[in-house]
């Protein structure tokens, strides 16, 4: 029995010790594996280094300060000139202003030795890197968009070779809505050719106060407005025809309108009535669908319609423009075609309690920065208490609208 007993111990022995050797292989295996990946993972990618830490951030949605800096360094003409290994096609000059949210990054990089991939930051964070089309290349182009953050953005490239060796260059880029150029056709009518449609007496009044404040207090410059006094339909369409040619897809535009409207619930379409306007002849009324015909071909990046006129509501295919506020930067990026006006399918009275409060809250306002959609909410409650009428305002449907938003930006 103790004979038996002894050869089954050193079975049992010798069986154990082929259990860890069988583990201690698997161990070694799975190093060698993780090894591997983490090479080949380094050559794939081309990044040395990581920071998995948390960046604080902004909420999604939450609006921007109200004063965001807008300062600008001295910029230095960059043209022609190798900057540490890069020589920079776009931006020319190693500071520029811009109104667009996307600006677009191009130069040259020259390395003395190859190239394994080149980052790219915005002010300090890390955006993306590229990787070159071959191993063995020492002189790369870059051509990449970057999303701006209103304000200065400092833009930094940096090349990294195959034996860490880096080079690198920055610019800045100052994101500044305020640099782009705001245009303003001012219609107002009082005066009517045909003696059944009455004059009116405060069209031209109030719509050279509103060119005035807009000029002043606003970023909107003398030579970018056009003020039609009592023009007929064919002023107003030569206008708006000529202005195709004007604007561009960077441009804003707002269209302020005050005199008689009318309704025609058969054809369920709203008409202006320029001053040749006939009461029994429709054919100098202007239509709401010939203005929006213009509006979708007037390649804005926003358009504001206000109208201060009889039935003016019908303007607009749906009155649902109310959302979440989002910021600045976001509401400016998102093209739109909204509008405001004074009342639904109603009239309204010759003195105008919608363009009175109109101009007091733009009057009043002392943000940087003011969505139309804040301006009439600052207005509308006392527009309802101090007239018959409620003011609406909306989106124009089916002319390009994205969600975005027009923004007033008042002069420093």
């Amino acid at each position: 029995m103790r004979i038996l007993y002894s050869e089954s111990e050193s079975y049992f022995k010798m069986k154990d010790m082929k259990r860890k050797f069988y583990l201690f292989s698997l161990l070694i295996l799975a190093c060698l594996c993780v090894r591997t990946g983490a090479q080949v993972t380094e050559r794939s990618s081309g990044v040395v280094e990581l920071n998995l830490r948390k960046q604080r951030s902004t909420a999604e949605g939450r609006s921007q300060p109200l004063e965001i800096p807008m300062r600008q360094q001295t910029p230095v003409d960059l043209r022609d000139r190798v900057m540490s290994g890069f020589t920079w096609i776009s931006p020319s000059s190693s500071s520029v202003v811009t109104s667009e949210s996307t600006y677009r990054l191009q130069a040259t990089v020259n390395s003395d030795e190859n190239i394994r991939f080149i980052n790219l930051f915005r002010n300090g964070q890390f955006v993306r890197n590229i990787i070159p089309p071959v191993p063995t290349i020492r002189q790369m182009l870059i051509d990449e968009p970057m999303d701006l953050q209103l304000g200065s953005n400092n833009l930094k490239v940096e090349a990294v070779s195959v034996t860490g060796k880096k080079i690198e260059s920055n610019v800045e880029v100052v994101y500044d809505i305020s640099s782009a150029k705001f245009y303003a056709l001012i219609i107002a009518v009082e005066n009517y050719n045909d003696p059944v449609i009455s004059d009116l007496d405060e069209p031209v009044k109030d719509a050279t106060k509103f060119m005035n404040l807009i000029s002043t207090n606003y970023t909107f410059d003398s030579e970018n407005i056009q003020f039609l006094k009592n023009p007929s339909k064919s002023v107003i369409i030569g206008t708006l025809h000529q202005m195709r040619t004007q604007v561009t897809p960077e441009d804003n535009l707002l269209i302020y309108y005050a005199g008689h409207g009318i309704w025609d619930e058969e054809m369920k379409t709203g008409y202006w009535l320029p001053s040749d306007a006939s009461r029994d002849n429709p054919v100098n009324w202007l239509p709401n669908t010939d203005l929006t015909n213009y509006l979708n071909v007037l390649k804005t990046k926003h358009t504001l319609l206000i109208a201060d006129a009889c039935f003016s509501g019908g303007i607009f295919k749906t009155r649902a423009a109310f959302n979440n506020i989002l910021s600045v930067e976001k509401l400016y990026k998102l093209v739109s075609r909204k509008a405001m006006t004074s009342g639904t399918l109603n009239e309204v009275p010759d003195k105008s309690v919608f363009i009175q409060y109109l101009i007091k809250r733009l009057e009043e306002n002392n943000r940087k920065y003011l969505s139309s959609e804040q301006l009439f909410s600052s207005m509308r409650e006392a527009v309802i208490n101090n007239s018959p009428n409620i003011p609406q305002y909306g989106t124009i449907q089916n002319v390009g609208d994205e969600g975005g938003d027009f923004i007033f930006i008042r002069r420093d």
